[in-house]
């Protein structure tokens, strides 16, 4: 953020004065941030809210064009919810970068009303806002038309960004916004308003549909040829669970769950050519390299395997194990695994078993093994997961074989452990207590797995909370465990 707030030559003469004031010293962040002030000249003194005020500031933009001025204008306004021990905050300095687009996608003037021309009219496709009060107007003038404002580019504060988007401006900008972190935002929240809604929807017993919008989004992400393929993948890749679940209260896991599935299904068949033309201009016969453009391809080949996949039909499975037969290096391996890791053919064990065999004397490619099948979103994973735990290369001694297979089930597969049956924490927490006796850190950091209990359903709330008073209860359990499950109770 001080190097947004300063820019490139003023942050680096502050870098200068900062070792040439401290080099050999043992230093603290007000040292470094008072050589950022007195280099650039910019007051900091609010900046450090930062390092003594907890929470996320929350920014709020609105943005209004009046066409009869040629103007658009900005209003921001930023807050921070009360934490312990600090009921009222005083306002961040937060570094709020932004461009503004044009409906064809060209980047539009960006200069501040009692600029010159001259300021405002040197190329300057990105500017940061400085904020750092309550609330703030910045107006634009020289605007052609009605803009899509490009906001908190390069993800320039850790801020809670909060505006109004229309479903079209969000495609738009997930498709043609100069700024990768942008268009990667755009496109994730495009996908979680329809999985969100979808969910909705099926809370509602309504029928299932996604918005055209999204189809189409992501039709012309994978038409675009120009782009870092890094950046497609990143922009075709759904919101996690976590994330979803983030922004659902109580978290609705069974309804998010199928609307997140159904969501990518639906994507995959609407656009099964499409994803099939991508997946097969990215393949590469080239010797493997582990560079940047090989690197990138082979993630976007392997998204698209996915989707595929998602189909859960004999071709596109058969597609997984083809790659699976011809891959050279292990991102394609472990990609066709992924793409058939929830598919229901025969395909799939045949696949693990393979590798099974031909990495079972390598210990950390086989942790890849147990994690994977670990977070299957098929019914009968638990009960695999519990076989597993016997399984003569599982050692509950063994931290990294423990976070491969328990710790991925409890922490990454949501609608496994989270099964409204109960069975998943029950199962949990029997393993930690077994774990707790050897090694405290790892069954501790398996506790943490019921931290967010509180936000769900009464019924798994309640089984949840269940499991961490049986753990409670249990004689001789470690400082570390007892220390997490009491704050979770309290």
């Amino acid at each position: 953020m001080q190097h947004t707030l300063l820019g490139p030559e003023a942050f680096r003469r502050a870098m200068d004065l900062y070792f040439e004031r401290h080099d050999g010293q043992a230093v603290t962040c007000d040292d470094f941030v008072q050589a950022m002030q007195d280099a650039s000249g910019i007051d900091l003194s609010q900046f450090k809210r930062w390092y003594s005020q907890a929470g996320t500031p929350a920014v709020k933009v609105r943005g209004h064009y009046d066409a009869a001025t040629r103007s658009y204008t900005l209003e921001v306004e930023q807050s921070c919810s009360p934490t312990p021990g600090q009921p009222t905050k005083e306002p961040f300095y937060i570094p709020l970068a932004i461009g503004l687009l044009s409906r064809n996608g060209h980047e539009l003037p960006l200069r501040l009303d009692g600029e010159s021309a001259r300021h405002g009219d040197n190329g300057m496709t990105t500017r940061v806002l400085h904020v750092h009060r309550p609330q703030q107007s910045f107006r634009f003038v020289d605007v052609s038309e009605p803009p899509v404002p490009s906001l908190l580019r390069g993800f320039s504060a850790p801020v809670k960004l909060d505006f109004e988007y229309a479903d079209h401006e969000l495609a738009f900008l997930a498709t043609h916004d100069s700024d990768a972190v942008c268009r990667w935002d755009a496109a994730q929240r495009i996908f979680a308003r329809a999985i969100l809604e979808l969910a909705a929807r099926r809370r509602n017993d309504r029928p299932p549909a996604v918005d055209e919008t999204l189809i189409e989004m992501v039709r012309a992400l994978l038409a675009d040829t120009s782009s870092d393929p890094a950046l497609i993948t990143l922009a075709l890749t759904p919101p996690a669970f976590s994330v979803l679940a983030e922004q659902t209260s109580p978290i609705d896991v069974d309804n998010l769950h199928a609307a997140r599935q159904f969501t990518i299904s639906a994507v995959a068949r609407a656009l099964r050519r499409d994803f099939e033309r991508v997946y097969d201009k990215t393949g590469s016969h080239a010797t493997y390299a582990p560079d940047r453009i090989q690197i990138a391809r082979r993630s976007l080949k392997n998204a698209c395997l996915l989707f595929l996949n998602a189909v859960n039909d004999p071709a596109a499975r058969a597609l997984a194990v083809r790659q699976l037969d011809h891959a050279d290096n292990m991102t394609d391996t472990m990609g066709a695994l992924v793409a058939l890791n929830d598919t229901t053919g025969p395909e799939r064990d045949a696949a693990l078993a393979r590798f099974e065999t031909r990495w079972r004397d390598e210990p950390l490619v086989l942790d890849k093994w147990f994690a994977l099948q670990a977070v299957s979103a098929l019914a009968g994973t638990l009960e695999r997961v519990r076989r597993l735990a016997l399984h003569p290369a599982y050692n509950p001694r063994n931290p990294n074989r423990v976070r491969a297979l328990i710790g991925a089930f409890a922490h990454a597969n949501w609608p496994r452990f989270h099964d409204a049956s109960g069975a998943g924490y029950a199962f949990v927490a029997e393993q930690l207590l077994a774990i707790d006796r050897s090694n405290p850190q790892i069954a501790a950091r398996l506790v943490a797995a019921f931290n967010l209990w509180r936000r769900f359903d009464a019924r798994r709330a309640e089984l949840q909370r269940f499991q961490l008073a049986r753990i409670a209860d249990t004689a001789g359990i470690s400082p570390d465990v007892a220390e997490i499950v009491s704050r979770g109770l309290m």
